[in-house]
């Protein structure tokens, strides 16, 4: 058996109740093939998870950043920087319109 990687964090259930976390084991030939350098592999790996299960509403956005172990503006440009599209429902949408709008006006 190879040796594993071991992630963890602090989640919640479904129904607000606390969770003690998860653990995912990653084997090590699929860690030693990731193009990521070692010591940057667990906050890598904690980014990409958390941006893609934010991308596809899985979690939201204060959940993604705690998994990420980012701020909300530096987890929004990390998304920003890898490409990742931010869902946007129909409120937040119209609020950036407004502010658009706005902002177009008084320039």
């Amino acid at each position: 058996m190879l040796p594993k990687k071991r992630l963890a964090w602090i989640g919640r259930s479904d129904y607000g109740i606390a969770m003690k976390g998860m653990m995912l084991e990653i084997p090590e030939e699929v860690l030693a093939s990731a193009k990521i350098p070692r010591a940057q592999m667990e906050s890598e790996l904690r980014r990409r998870l958390a941006a893609t299960l934010y991308a596809e509403a899985v979690i939201g956005g204060a959940a993604a950043c705690k998994l990420a172990g980012l701020g909300k503006a530096e987890f929004q440009h990390w998304l920003g920087e890898h490409g990742v599209a931010q869902p946007l429902e129909v409120r937040d949408y119209e609020i950036e319109r407004d502010n658009l709008e706005e902002w177009i006006k008084s320039a």
